[in-house]
């Protein structure tokens, strides 16, 4: 991905932003793994 910020940025807006990414991209794997997990346990996906 590309970025315009320069790395000597210190906005903390930005900042903020990049930690919400992390945050963001952390529960969504969480919720994929909780969901592979209670799929297995059940037996397979659900309709």
């Amino acid at each position: 991905m590309t970025c315009n910020m320069p790395e000597h940025s210190k906005d903390e807006s930005w900042d903020q932003h990049l930690r919400w990414l992390d945050l963001v991209s952390k529960e969504c794997k969480t919720n994929q793994l909780k969901r592979r997990r209670e799929n297995t346990e059940h037996g397979g996906y659900s309709s």
